[in-house]
């Protein structure tokens, strides 16, 4: 990901590369509100694809498409979301043990050289589990945010 792009513009390449399209997200009738997450939102396109009888998406694609949604929200309001993500802005989250997680910024802007820092770190830790946030209106708290990608030392980096 570019770090110059802004966040919606990284998650609809995102979502694109999934095999969505702008329609996924502004084909939506729901209106968000301030205190929409990411899984609301997705909840809310759940039900209302449901509720139209159309095609049932692709869980991603609908995640990838609330993302983008609540991105663009934040984006044109940064003042009031404070953890309004900026590009790049990324947060690792290592998981020490069941309860246990910590949450630390990571100072690359470009997503393949932070699953290399990051990969690092939860390894100087001795940790199995991490997971890089793009916190896109989610605060800093371990484990908000969206997602970008996940780490088990067994399998390597997913989404």
């Amino acid at each position: 990901m570019n770090s110059r792009q802004s966040s919606s513009e990284q998650f609809m390449r995102y979502l694109k590369s999934l095999g969505g399209s702008e329609a996924d997200v502004s084909g939506s009738t729901y209106v968000l509100t301030p205190d929409d997450t990411v899984e609301s939102v997705v909840s809310r396109l759940r039900i209302e694809q449901q509720a139209d009888g159309g095609d049932t998406k692709d869980p991603s694609i609908l995640h990838a498409s609330a993302q983008v949604m609540i991105s663009r929200r934040d984006e044109g309001d940064p003042g009031r979301h404070a953890g309004a993500s900026q590009a790049g802005a990324y947060q690792l989250d290592i998981r020490h043990s069941p309860g246990s997680t910590t949450r630390e910024s990571i100072p690359s802007k470009d997503i393949e050289d932070a699953k290399v820092w990051a990969r690092e770190r939860i390894e100087a830790q001795g940790a199995q589990f991490g997971a890089i946030f793009f916190p896109a209106g989610g605060g800093d708290a371990p484990g908000t945010g969206a997602l970008a990608t996940s780490f088990d030392r067994s399998v390597g980096w997913y989404r």
